[in-house]
C-alpha cells in the first residue's frame, strides 16, 4: 500500500503550502460548521476518528494529532475502548473541556457498565455531560429505550447510532422513523456509495445530523490511486491533493454533518483539514469523480 507521506511528499510545495497553518490562518483559520438538527450547535465539518496514535496509548503522538485539529476549530474526537480514556485525560490536561465534542460507544445490553464508564469519562474529562453516546445498531435497537434513558438522565445531551456496512442500513432506517435519533455515522465514500441511496436522504428528512466513517476505506482508497496524478480539474473546487479529494466528494452531499478521519501524523491530519476549506464539488462534478474512481477501480 502506497503510503499517505508518500503522496504528501509528492505533492508541489505550493499544494502543501496551500494546507499549511500559516495559509489557513491567513485566509480562514476555523473550519466551517454546521448545524446538528435536534440541538442548533454548530459542529466542524471534519472531526477525528480512533487514531491509531490513541490506541496506542502515546500521550505525545496522540496530541501532536489533536492540536492540529483544535488550531483550525475542529471540535469532534470520535473514540472507542479504553483509547477514549485518554483522549479524556488529554482534553482536561490541555484545558479543551469546552472545546471538544466527545463521541463514543456503549454497550445498551449492560446499563449499569455503560453508565460506570460514562461517569468515568465525565470525571476525567470534567464534562457535566457527555456530547454523544452511540450504540451499534445490533444493540441499540432492542434496547433503544435504554440509550433514551442515558439522555433523559443528562448523562449525555445526544444519542445515536453508528455502524460501517451497509447490511445495518434497515435496521438503523427504523430507529430514524421513532423521531428520537440525533446522530447517525455510516459509510459514505467514493467506493461506497450505498448511503445515498436510501439512508441519508432519510436522515436529512427526520432531521438527523450525519457523521462518515471509512471516508479513505481504511486506506483502501490510497490504492486505487496509486502513481496517479490528480486531475487538472480538481483545482475547480480547490482540491490539491487524493486525501482532499475524497473528503470534499463526501462533505459536498447535503446529508453530511461531518466526516471523521483517522491519522496518526500530524502532516497527514493538516491535509485532511484543507478539504474543509475553499469549495465543494457541485453534482456534476461530483459525477465526473465517481466516473474518475470508477475508471481506477
Amino acid at each position: 500500500m502506497l503510503s499517505r507521506r508518500k503522496f504528501l511528499n509528492a505533492a508541489t510545495a505550493a499544494s502543501l503550502a496551500a494546507v499549511s497553518p500559516v495559509n489557513l490562518l491567513a485566509e480562514q483559520r476555523l473550519l466551517p460548521t454546521r448545524l446538528i438538527p435536534a440541538t442548533g450547535e454548530a459542529l466542524p465539518i471534519i472531526g477525528m476518528g480512533t487514531s491509531a496514535a490513541f490506541r496506542s496509548g502515546d500521550r505525545a503522538a496522540s496530541w501532536n494529532v489533536i492540536s492540529p485539529f483544535q488550531d483550525h476549530g475542529s471540535r469532534y474526537i470520535d473514540v472507542s475502548g479504553s483509547a477514549r480514556f485518554l483522549v479524556a485525560d488529554i482534553v482536561r490536561e490541555k484545558r479543551l473541556t469546552d472545546n471538544v465534542f466527545l463521541g463514543s460507544y456503549f454497550s445498551t445490553e449492560d446499563d449499569a457498565v455503560s453508565r460506570t464508564d460514562a461517569a468515568r469519562l465525565l470525571e476525567i474529562s470534567g464534562k457535566e455531560s457527555l456530547d454523544l453516546m452511540h450504540a451499534y445498531p445490533e444493540n441499540a435497537v432492542p434496547n433503544w429505550h435504554v440509550m433514551k434513558g442515558w439522555k433523559q438522565d443528562g448523562l449525555t445531551r445526544h444519542i445515536g447510532v453508528a455502524r460501517h456496512s451497509s447490511k445495518h442500513y434497515s435496521a438503523m432506517m427504523g430507529l430514524m422513523e421513532t423521531g428520537t435519533v440525533d446522530f447517525l455515522q455510516v459509510n459514505y465514500s467514493l467506493l461506497e456509495t450505498q448511503a445515498a441511496d436510501r439512508i441519508l436522504p432519510m436522515a436529512m428528512d427526520k432531521g438527523v445530523a450525519v457523521t462518515i466513517n471509512r471516508p479513505f476505506i481504511n486506506g483502501g482508497y490510497f490504492d486505487i490511486v496509486r502513481g496517479r496524478e490528480l486531475p487538472a480539474w480538481a483545482a475547480d473546487f480547490d482540491c490539491e491533493s487524493w486525501a482532499q479529494f475524497a473528503l470534499k466528494f463526501i462533505l459536498a452531499h447535503p446529508a453530511v454533518t461531518c466526516v471523521l478521519t483517522e491519522t496518526a501524523n500530524p502532516k497527514h491530519a493538516l491535509d485532511n483539514l484543507g478539504a474543509g476549506f475553499g469549495r465543494l464539488p457541485d453534482d456534476q462534478q461530483r459525477e465526473k469523480m465517481l466516473e474518475l474512481i470508477g475508471s481506477f477501480a
